[in-house]
């Protein structure tokens, strides 16, 4: 039960942008994000508050209703708003849930499972076949089975990266390796630098780890090279996690000059890059990743799940001989070992082939899956590559991207939101993400994006945020 201390709290809504209950509300999320304020305590009254952040009282109610939605605080009868239990949790770990069955999904980024069914049928089978059966099911090594490093080797060299084996570590997928990498080379309270936008797991690990994370700006191609130095200099941040290749959310890809600039500067500031390339592999023709710029302070990143299989949760972490012990000790210590079964199905697919085919396949879908959205979306400005499993939309005035995730979801149809994906106290963009390789079939994509398009030909409902 909420204990009776009230707070004092007085919320900074001076930097933000957007209508004033938003604003509270936003800054009420950060504060409790960072510890300011605590499960149990008692908000002010919304009179109060009203009165000393001078605005109306009916706008800091919207602002705690806007609250209570997102799960951060419970209001009870006579008694006032509490912090609610979990409300931390409920924001740094915040991601979009699986919509129920009769929902059209938008929201998350996932190839479609029917494409590879029958290969994991025959693969499924050959396993239990497979003479070295019971070893396979039994403990491994928490760096992985030596076979399965060297196809992670193999892999990363369909990238143009030349990194042997023993320097590349078999993980539970892509997030395990990030997590891992993170624990091994950070301390809490360092500073983290992120793109703008950034993939929505860093602020739920970034949380966790009691990192602060500072938002480099980008542009449509990607992070911009003065502006990374800027960070360098002015917050005495030593790492980097970035997604040059098919950025999430939007969709872009760093050219190379950039990515030598970018390495260049890490070297002067001794910079540490984290490179995740979940994505890269389902360009045609990627450019060479970040760490061939910089292979002695990176540590290069990638998975299974979105170039082959959604179920292959298998990853590989590679960097320089100096960085393994201290990462091969996180990951043992967040989950001993990837699961071998699916490490196996990977190994013996890069070898025989299947993985390439798999990939290409997928590439393939999302292309005309991409074609489809141009066709819905015309008149739209949006961003995507030709390959990717999403699009980056902008919204026409004066849509907000909350406004259309509720429109869509009152119609049936699941969008992320997209303040998962801005780090700290960054503005929310108008934009959303569209996932395009969620849904079973292309007919489904296509009602899901007639949705969208014809909820953005009308303009918004008043206050339907807070609906």
């Amino acid at each position: 039960m909420p204990t009776e201390k009230q707070t004092m709290w007085l919320p900074n809504v001076s930097d933000r942008a957007g209508p004033k209950y938003l604003r509270i509300a936003d800054a009420m999320a950060e504060d409790i994000y960072s510890g300011r304020l605590a499960v149990g305590e008692r908000l002010p009254t919304h009179r109060d508050l009203a009165w000393r952040l001078g605005v109306t009282v009916g706008t800091v109610s919207r602002a705690y209703a806007e609250a209570e939605r997102r799960g951060l605080v419970v209001g009870e009868v006579g008694r006032g708003s509490f912090v609610r239990a979990g409300s931390r949790s409920a924001i740094t770990l915040a991601m979009p849930n699986l919509a129920p069955p009769q929902t059209i999904e938008l929201g998350i980024n996932r190839p479609p499972a029917h494409l590879v069914r029958p290969e994991f049928s025959a693969a499924l089978a050959e396993l239990a076949e497979a003479e070295d059966f019971d070893d396979l099911v039994n403990y491994q090594a928490h760096t992985g089975r030596w076979e399965h490093r060297v196809a992670g080797s193999a892999w990363l060299a369909r990238r143009g990266l030349d990194i042997p084996a023993d320097r590349v570590m078999l993980t539970s997928g892509a997030e395990h390796a990030i997590t891992a990498a993170l624990m091994a080379f950070t301390d809490p309270g360092d500073s983290l630098m992120v793109e703008q936008y950034t993939w929505s797991g860093t602020r739920a690990l970034a949380g966790l780890l009691r990192l602060t994370l500072r938002p480099v700006a980008i542009d449509e191609h990607g992070i911009l090279p003065e502006a990374f130095e800027a960070a360098c200099k002015t917050t005495g941040a030593r790492m980097l996690y970035i997604t040059p290749t098919v950025h999430n959310p939007t969709t872009a890809t760093l050219p190379d000059d950039r990515r030598r600039e970018i390495a260049r500067i890490a070297s002067i500031y001794g910079v540490t890059i984290i490179e995740d390339d979940l994505y890269g592999f389902l360009e045609e023709s990627p450019p060479l990743p970040l760490t061939a710029y910089a292979p002695e302070r990176s540590i290069y990143i990638t998975g299974a799940s979105k170039c082959v299989a959604p179920s292959l949760r298998v990853g590989f972490a590679a960097m320089p001989e100096d960085r393994i012990g201290r990462f091969s000790a996180a990951a043992r210590a967040t989950n001993w070992m990837a699961p071998p079964l699916m490490a196996e199905i990977f190994a013996r697919w890069v070898g025989n082939g299947t993985a390439d085919r798999l990939a290409e396949r997928i590439r393939r879908e999302a292309a005309e899956r991409q074609r489809l959205a141009a066709g819905h979306l015309k008149g739209c400005r949006y961003q995507a590559s030709e390959a990717s499993l999403h699009a980056w939309l902008h919204l026409p005035e004066p849509w907000r991207a909350s406004d259309l995730v509720e429109a869509a979801k009152a119609r049936g149809v699941s969008l992320a939101p997209t303040d998962l994906f801005v780090p700290g106290r960054c503005e929310t963009p108008h934009a959303v993400r569209l996932s395009l390789t969620a849904t079973a079939t292309k007919d489904e994509l296509a009602r899901g994006l007639g949705v969208v398009a014809d909820i953005l030909d009308a303009p918004p409902e008043p206050f339907l945020a807070v609906a």
